[in-house]
């Protein structure tokens, strides 16, 4: 069953054994003007097992500005995921996804940073392990396996990017699939509406590529060793 969304990336491109994609957001729109909480970007890339989000901010991450909590919301079809509303989330943020969510990544970046991908389904949210992202400057970057979020290859997505505090009952500061200023206030609530999310197809090489892959790092290889001797 193909998983899909309506709005595209700004730009897309193929790398040896990965796929990649960036997704802009409007600068300034977040309703407390806290510069870290304004997402600015999220760049998506993939590999045959694991999945990748660089979520990048308007601001510095650091002391004084590392409570911050950044989630990403995945709707895989409105025939299934959490329909509860104005919590349709594990972490029991006042967020949820008109088409419903399946999928849920739930990070932080104070005290060294964490990452929890969650599924849903049998009406239930399971935690399918945890993971500690790399924090930049102005970013954090979340890297979770495929089979985490009950992902695999060739799947269309749609997914949102949340700022929220750490507070249960946050809403999204800001949305990074929504242009405009996403809540008024912390309480919110937001919800991502149908169709206004992002889209990234889950790609990943097939076995021929791999092998042209393996055949010219073998030759690489050898013409190394050809030069030493």
């Amino acid at each position: 069953m193909r998983r899909e969304m309506l709005v595209a990336p700004v730009m897309a491109f193929m790398t040896a054994g990965a796929y990649a994609a960036v997704f802009t957001d409007s600068v300034g729109e977040n309703f407390d003007g806290n510069a870290h909480m304004d997402i600015t970007s999220v760049e998506v890339t993939n590999t045959l097992t694991d999945i990748t989000f660089k979520i990048n901010v308007n601001g510095p991450i650091g002391p004084g500005t590392d409570w911050g909590k950044y989630c990403i919301g995945f709707d895989y079809g409105s025939a299934t995921g959490d329909a509860n509303s104005p919590v349709g989330n594990p972490w029991g943020r006042n967020i949820d996804m008109a088409d419903k969510m399946d999928a849920w990544i739930g990070s932080w970046v104070d005290g060294g940073g964490g990452a929890q991908p969650w599924t849903y389904g049998g009406g239930t949210w399971t935690q399918n392990g945890s993971v500690t992202p790399v924090i930049g400057p102005q970013s954090t970057t979340i890297t979770v396996s495929l089979a985490s979020l009950g992902l695999v290859g060739g799947e269309t997505i749609c997914f949102d990017v949340y700022a929220t505090g750490g507070n249960g009952g946050d809403s999204a500061n800001d949305a990074s699939a929504n242009p405009n200023q996403s809540t008024t206030g912390w309480s919110g609530p937001y919800t991502t509406p149908s169709g206004l999310c992002h889209r990234y197809e889950v790609v990943v090489p097939e076995p021929a590529s791999i092998s042209v892959l393996g055949l010219a790092g073998l030759g690489l290889l050898s013409r190394r060793r050809a030069v030493r001797a």
